[in-house]
């Protein structure tokens, strides 16, 4: 009984420990832009979705991890499907749905660079948290513009409102490189729970993107109250002298906009062709009046992060706040940029910074930083730094498939994701810390040659299903250390499930093991 309770609380301490910069792809080729999202029902809930090479013949894919216990353990990566096997995948983003549903939105096509042109933007649907996925559907075909390509940088957004729009599904584009005018950001919209999709220009004339801009990017959010918006970039001189960002919501699903100018400026966001200026719209959960436009700008004769809200669901915007703390007109470069709301208002912005570097170009040693905005707070508090290292510049870092780094907020931990080559190839790293910078833990995933044990759902009124790959069996534990059940072989050593229905609610803990080693989770029984 002494060795088990010492065992329970070394599992205890354990537990709390998380990665530095944990490599969590551990790809020997490439990985690239990473999107992190959490489960809105279950913070525990991380699901870390990436483009991974996987090989000659099936090219770039789509990878996934899962975590249900705040990023201490992850499970086996998954690859989504090709739909062709001649085709190649990119730009995966994803949402929950309020039933706890997740889903992948991603492009695979054979590349704008063939001839014919074949693919489009599909959509993967997992109903137990992003252990498997069903078979994609597609959502808007490479073709259905010709010769305007509308499939270009896919994000999804779903309504969780428990309004009358509760479920529907939002994936905006743009188009791709080496389409023809005329250009458009473009809106797909399913109201089946992803079965099928209709789609339609975002822009509308008096408000369109116009021609001069090649790829006008949409960012979209729903608020809380089941409004979606979306910002894109515009120059149309009839309609502004200026080039200006437009912001476009609607309150019924889609059906009708209302559009509103967000700012127009003469500046220009860059000199150099190779920053990655990216630009994210974040509606708080909780105010739905609270927008934030995150992007960056070349405003004091080098590229910055700024930052403008909106108090009025995006009617009228504040002035551009600057969001990095280094000196204004140092000339230092700063790309690359995220941000997410936390449930009470609360605000994290993320970016790429090269403040420590070495020169003030592009290419040069970079870590990643953030700030923190409290709620009903203007000014950001001190910058601090993500990453637990100053990483030398790569010329991967000049190719395309980095473009975007992701984040997740809550309760004052901040979970980050993002591609950079301190192993010679760009593989995914994944850091959790609070708002002040203290980084938790010290485990790195990138050193471990085997996936844990992963226990879902956790609490669990029932059923608690068991991943391990390669299990040989389990023992399960009272919170006093009292054997109350034991499986020695497993018909399914992969995947398995323990049905907690005839225990009294509590703590328990399960001990699982392999040929090599035994794992233990707690479990909690309401």
């Amino acid at each position: 009984m002494k060795n088990l309770t010492t065992l329970f609380l070394v599992f205890l301490v354990s537990f709390g420990l998380y990665g530095q910069n944990q490599n969590i792809s551990n790809g020997n080729s490439f990985d690239g832009e990473p999107y992190i999202i959490m489960n809105p029902n279950n913070p525990d809930h991380l699901v870390v979705a990436w483009m991974g090479w996987a090989g000659v013949g099936n090219r770039i894919k789509i990878k996934t991890r899962v975590s249900f216990d705040g990023g201490g353990t992850w499970s086996a990566v998954v690859e989504l499907p090709h739909v062709d096997p001649s085709y190649t995948s990119a730009d995966c983003s994803m949402a929950f749905d309020s039933n706890g549903n997740l889903y992948v939105s991603y492009i695979d096509s054979t590349g704008t660079d063939s001839s014919p042109i074949e693919g489009g933007i599909y959509l993967c649907k997992s109903a137990d948290g992003g252990l498997t996925f069903d078979a994609p559907t597609e959502v808007l075909n490479i073709n259905a513009d010709p010769p305007r390509i509308p499939v270009d940088r896919p994000w999804i957004s779903i309504d969780r409102s428990q309004t009358a729009t509760d479920g529907f599904i939002y994936i905006t584009s743009m188009n791709a490189a080496g389409a023809m005018t005329d250009y458009h950001p473009y809106l797909s919209i399913s109201t089946d729970g992803g079965n099928s999709f209709e789609w339609n220009d975002l822009d509308t004339p008096g408000w369109l993107s116009g021609n001069a801009i090649e790829r006008p990017m949409p960012a979209p959010t729903v608020s809380e109250s089941g409004v979606l918006h979306a910002i894109y970039p515009s120059y149309v001189v009839s309609q502004n002298i200026l080039p200006q960002y437009i912001i476009a919501s609607s309150n019924n699903g889609g059906s009708s906009f209302t559009y509103n100018s967000v700012f127009a400026s003469a500046t220009t966001p860059s000199n150099d062709p190779l920053p990655k200026l990216g630009y994210i719209l974040r509606s708080s959960p909780a105010n739905s009046a609270v927008l934030a436009f995150v992007y960056p700008a070349n405003v004091n004769a080098d590229l910055d992060i700024f930052m403008r809200l909106s108090e009025d669901a995006g009617v009228s915007w504040s002035d551009a706040i600057r969001v990095n703390d280094d000196s204004v007109g140092n000339d230092i470069m700063q790309d690359l940029v995220w941000a997410d709301f936390d449930t009470n208002g609360d605000l994290v912005v993320s970016w790429r910074d090269r403040r420590n570097g070495n020169a003030n170009t592009y290419e040069t040693a970079s870590e990643i930083w953030a700030a923190f905005l409290p709620a009903g707070s203007t000014a950001f508090e001190t910058n601090f730094q993500l990453t637990s290292e100053l990483v030398s510049y790569n010329n991967v870092l000049a190719s395309a498939g980095n473009d975007f780094m992701s984040i997740q907020l809550d309760n004052g931990i901040i979970h980050a994701t993002w591609g950079d080559p301190r192993a010679d190839v760009l593989n995914i790293w994944y850091q959790r810390s609070l708002t002040d910078g203290t980084i938790l833990g010290l485990q790195e995933i990138a050193i471990e040659n085997r996936v844990g044990m992963i226990a879902y759902p956790n609490p669990t009124t029932e059923i608690v299903n068991i991943s391990l790959p390669n299990a040989k069996g389990y023992k399960l534990y009272d919170s006093a250390g009292k054997l109350v059940k034991s499986i020695n072989n497993l018909n399914e050593p992969n995947y398995f499930e323990i049905n907690m229905k005839r225990y009294n609610p509590g703590i328990y803990f399960v001990e699982c093991y392999d040929e090599t080693k035994t794992y233990t989770s707690k479990i909690i029984k309401e």
